[in-house]
């Protein structure tokens, strides 16, 4: 089983500098030139230029911590995250606001972002984006639920993050209402993930582990399966946001983790990639331009709050 385990995790820690390397921006023609005040330029548009920044500052990250440079990676994967979900979260309320197309990704892909916002100390993104995906759900919208599902996934990580993430918020999610299913191997952390005593949390950590590990998809035929494999490229292999983003949880309610989590998945340079509230510092300046250039345009497209 580790031997097995330890396998499939080097064969996707193998990829990533490859994969890393491979990522860049097809334009950014619509982004500069909305920041500059075109007229032209369509909002909506632009999210998708956001959105191919966030996954390339994503790539420059998981490439700071091949090379041992640990603070630089927490800053890249919070800028990566934090546009990625911007890019989202606007494209969602314009759709909204405009009733004119847009492209949001699956609940699954949402729901990996609100995570990752956790695990990389951005926790006050969560709520107004998680408010966007309902809406946008329920309104028919946004990202399909069970009822209206994507071909590609059974949403049971969609299913088990959000039982998480809306009961830290304070109103659990009805899985039944919206035909999310209830997926045994993420259950006990969905059940368990905020047990105050840490030695007790520990073997639940583990098996999620061993569950992210087997749900990595390794070759080209099991990255055609998303039904089978929700980690589906090398970012979401190697990088575990969804351990770290409890680990966060708990940071944030006062409760303690394990001092150690010994497993395979743990002990890579990605999974340092994390941080509290605070600890970057940094301003992202395209991040900010860009906002800038909303709130003067199109202010109607920003979700309340932001």
């Amino acid at each position: 089983m580790k031997e097995l385990q330890s396998a499939r995790l080097n064969k996707s820690l193998s990829k990533v500098p490859k994969w890393a390397d491979d990522r860049r921006p097809l334009s950014d023609d619509d982004l500069q030139s909305y920041i500059e005040g075109d007229p032209e330029v369509d909002a909506g548009l632009v999210c998708f230029e956001l959105f191919d920044y966030g996954m390339l500052a994503v790539s420059q990250s998981l490439l700071a911590a091949h090379d041992k440079r640990a603070t630089e990676a927490n800053r890249l994967m919070s800028f990566g995250i934090k546009r990625m979900l911007y890019a989202d979260m606007i494209t969602l309320k314009k759709v909204q606001v405009t009733r004119t197309g847009g492209f949001v990704g699956t609940l699954d892909g949402c729901t990996h972002l609100m995570l990752g916002a956790i695990a990389l100390g951005q926790p006050q993104l969560v709520a107004p984006f998680y408010q966007e995906v309902l809406d946008g759900v329920e309104g028919g919208y946004g990202a399909g639920d069970g009822h209206k599902p994507p071909v590609s996934s059974t949403l049971r990580y969609a299913a088990f993050g959000l039982s998480i993430i809306s009961e830290w918020l304070g109103n659990p999610l009805d899985l039944d209402k919206h035909a999310l299913p209830r997926d045994p191997a993420w259950g006990q952390l969905v059940a368990h993930w905020r047990e105050p005593a840490p030695e007790k949390l520990l073997p639940v950590l583990l098996a999620a582990c061993d569950v992210h590990i087997e749900r990595m998809a390794v070759t080209d035929r099991e990255a055609s399966q998303d039904k089978k494999y929700e980690f589906s490229s090398t970012f979401l292999a190697v990088h575990p946001t969804e351990i770290l983003a409890v680990l966060r949880l708990r940071d944030l309610l006062g409760l303690p983790n394990p001092t150690q989590i010994d497993h395979p998945l743990m002990q890579t340079p990605y999974a340092a990639i994390t941080c509290r509230p605070g600890e970057v510092t940094e301003n992202d300046e395209l991040l900010d331009r860009y906002l800038a250039a909303m709130r003067q345009h199109d202010p109607h497209v920003l979700p309340p709050g932001l």
